[in-house]
């Protein structure tokens, strides 16, 4: 039976790439696949210009690429992932009284695939289907935190940091050491830093150690305080946690 080695070396690299959550170089794939340098810079060229992985200009190490990201979504189409999360969703909505929502990223928007309203009056909202910008505060921390801090400045030089209210982080340095909160914290927030009057948490959604999705909480400053939302994310994490088992198995 014919067997095509090239083809088993980049699948190597490449899950190498996903699995290490953190850039890696040329030497450092070599070394850890005991291939030769030529070899990786070879696969890892290919893999680049399909979009598989990108390249920081800054350090020139790998990482994960937007085409990764949207075929792994494309795994979990035809709403496998809504059915899958609806049910633990309407369960954190129930637990926070605030509206939950699903969403995934998409090149620079982020998309919203569900949406599970609180049944107050005075709440937030958002159509399925509902396209907004990745630089929105508290996806943007969310969805960028499994990157290394050289490759979201890159990107983040590409695509700026709008200021959207008083309360907006449009410095970079100041930025990632909030994307740092987040991987330490293991979830995002955004304090009135994209809509005035209006609070979030977020984090994401792993299939097999791979971020496909986000689950965030949204609120009034009224209801989302500072004293409850610690909480808030504790449910949100345990929530984010039981759905990444679900999918993944």
């Amino acid at each position: 039976m014919y067997s095509a080695p090239v083809i088993k070396k980049t699948f190597e690299v490449m899950s190498l790439i996903v699995d290490s959550n953190k850039p890696l170089g040329v030497t450092e794939i070599a070394r850890n696949l005991s291939l030769s340098k030529s070899t990786v810079f070879g696969i890892l060229k290919a893999l680049q210009d399909m979009g598989f992985i990108v390249k920081s200009k800054s350090t020139k190490r790998y990482t994960i690429g937007q085409e990764l990201f949207r075929l792994s979504k494309k795994v979990l189409q035809g709403g496998e992932l809504t059915s899958i999360a609806r049910p633990f969703l309407e369960r954190l909505m129930e637990i926070v009284d605030e509206t939950v929502f699903l969403c995934v990223r998409e090149e620079s928007v982020v998309k919203v695939l569900d949406t599970i309203e609180t049944r107050k009056k005075l709440k937030i909202s958002s159509p399925i289907g509902t396209r907004l910008p990745i630089t929105a505060s508290v996806f943007c921390k969310a969805f960028l935190s499994p990157m290394g801090d050289d490759e979201i400045r890159d990107f983040l030089k590409v695509k700026g940091l709008p200021k959207y209210t008083v309360n907006s982080i449009t410095d970079i340095d100041r930025f990632i050491e909030e994307v740092e909160k987040t991987r330490k914290q293991g979830y995002s927030l955004d304090l009135e830093e994209y809509l005035m009057g209006v609070r979030a948490i977020a984090t994401l959604v792993y299939s097999n150690n791979f971020p496909v999705a986000a689950i965030c909480i949204l609120g009034f400053t009224g209801s989302m305080t500072a004293e409850g939302m610690p909480e808030m994310a504790r449910q949100l994490q345990d929530t984010a946690r039981l759905i990444s088992e679900r999918i993944s198995q």
